[in-house]
Formats: C-alpha cells, structure tokens, sequence
C-alpha cells in the first residue's frame, strides 16, 4: 500500500522520517512547523502572516509556505530567514496538471477535473506526510498572530491539541454532509460523525496520524489516496485528519481534545470597516494568541494592519 503514496518521493529533500517520539505517555521535545498554501491574490496576507509569525512565534518553529510554482517569484520578496517556499506541484502526483487559461480546475488524466479547493487540501495532507517535523500546525494565509506563541506550552504529557467541538450538528453549512462524505472514507458510520467539529485556524496535525490517516483511506477505497478524494464535491482535510483522530485512534493518536477557539475569527464574506475591526479588536479574549479575517470578506490589509498594529 506504501507504494502508491506519491508523497514518499518527497521526503528526502528533508531527510529520513522522524522517528515516532512517543514513549507511554512521555515525549522527548517535539519538532514543530506551520504550514500556509497561499496564492499570489494573497499575497498581502501572506505578508502579514509571515512578519507576525517572525514577531510572535518562538523561534524553533520553521514556516512551510506552500504555493503554485507560477507564483514562487512573487512569494520569495517577503520569506524571512525561517520561511521555506515549497511548490505545490511536487506535492501533487502527475496525472494532476495546470492548464493555462483555466483557473478553477486542475487538469486530471484519471478523473474529472480537480476543482482548485480539493486540490490545496490534498496538499495539505500530502505535505502534512511528507516534512521532517513530528507535529505541523496549518494556518491559513489570511491569519496572523497578534500575541506570543510557542505550541510546546500546549503539550500534555507528550499530547498536542486537536480542535473537537461537540454540538455542531446542524450548526455549520455543509457540515453534516462533508463529514459523511469524510466517514465514508473512513470506513466509519456516518451519523457517528455527524457531532464534532474539528475545521479552525492553526489546527494541528502529527505526521504519523496523517501517515495512518491516508493508508486507511487507502485500505478502504482500495484506490490511492488521491484519486478517491480529487473528483470530491464534498470533502474537508481537517475533517479527514480529525474524525481519524478522534474515532479511530482514540488514545493512541496523541492528540488531546481542545474545544478553546484560540483565533479571534471573522469569517462572514462582507468587509469590514475601521469601526468594524476596532469592534472585533475589542472582542480579542486573553487566549486569544491570532486572528483570522477571511480573505473572502475582501477587508483591507492596510485597514487591518492600521487596526492591528
């Protein structure tokens, strides 16, 4: 089953897998990365991102920015000394192709083709197996921390956090039908998915998880991974990697449940005015370390970083 997980090849631009570090319920110090797929529309974001992750964030923590190799010359101008460019299409197999003149899709030679969402989320797992650190944390390019941050502060015993909000049942659009589509992928009864919640900002995901996550995926569809989840109209990584997790691994998947949202978020695709991001300032929360305003409300970064300093 390894054989068809295109994401081996990658690996040794970083060097060897790490080992698993787990120890009973003892870990020696983990190794941490953030993870941003971007794209050149947010490149401003991006920006912000990055000098606020060099302001914020403890210095052991690399910065994986991931983007479409047309865009590589316009991201490298704002990398810092902790950033590292990776191109999407080296994490991607080659059956999957950019066609010029179309922007939504990716070209698929084994299935109809790959819508540009579905297709940043199976990067997101395909990196998420592929780097050398034992924990990555992703975070969007249209978040950026606004407080000190060191994720090893979040440890328990060796476990990192992993969002699972219960209650959510009818509560997030398209909620319930990703997660029966992701338990379906799974092997897993649907209506047990139905509950939780594990999509947010700066989600945390260890290497050996997304391993298992995918060769189960693999197991059950009895497909490569990639070609059961590229002709997807519903799907969520985080909800793969989540009910993976949580239902399945349980205890093993060092993971303890957070329900702290920890990002002050505005996700409603409207802009927001300077009395309108003053009023969101006001409601930041001592536990709040970042803040995400949705690229899709189309709010100036200029007005943000007048706002948020």
């Amino acid at each position: 089953m390894d054989a068809a997980l295109p994401f081996r090849h990658y690996a040794p631009v970083f060097g060897p897998r790490a080992p698993d570090r787990l120890v009973g319920r003892q870990m020696t110090q983990l190794r941490y990365g953030i993870v941003t797929p971007s794209f050149r529309l947010d490149l401003q974001r991006c920006q912000m991102l990055l000098e606020t992750t060099a302001r914020w964030v403890a210095p052991h923590v690399h910065h994986y920015v991931v983007v479409d190799r047309r865009d590589r010359a316009l991201f490298r101008p704002i990398c810092n000394t902790r950033t590292e460019l990776l191109d999407a299409e080296d994490l991607i197999p080659g059956w999957l192709m950019r066609v010029p003149g179309m922007n939504r899709f990716w070209l698929s030679l084994r299935t109809r083709p790959v819508r540009n969402w579905i297709l940043q989320q199976m990067v997101k797992l395909a990196v998420g197996a592929s780097l050398p650190e034992d924990v990555l944390l992703y975070a969007d390019s249209d978040m950026f921390f606004v407080a000190p941050f060191d994720p090893r502060s979040f440890e328990r015993d060796g476990a990192v956090p992993l969002l699972v909000e219960s209650g959510q049942r009818g509560q997030i659009a398209n909620n319930d039908r990703t997660h029966a589509q992701d338990a379906r992928l799974l092997g897993l009864p649907i209506e047990a998915s139905y509950d939780t919640n594990y999509i947010g900002n700066l989600i945390y995901w260890r290497q050996q998880n997304v391993l298992a996550t995918l060769e189960r995926v693999q197991e059950v569809g009895g497909e490569p991974w990639q070609k059961l989840i590229a002709p997807l109209n519903a799907f969520s990584e985080y909800v793969l990697y989540g009910l993976h997790s949580h239902r399945i691994l349980g205890e093993r998947s060092g993971h303890w449940h957070d329900e702290v949202v920890r990002t002050l978020s505005y996700w409603t695709p409207k802009p927001l005015s300077i009395q309108g991001l003053e009023e969101l300032k006001s409601e930041r929360q001592p536990f709040h370390h970042s803040v995400m305003i949705s690229a899709k409300s189309g709010t100036s970064v200029s007005d943000i970083r007048r706002v948020f300093n």
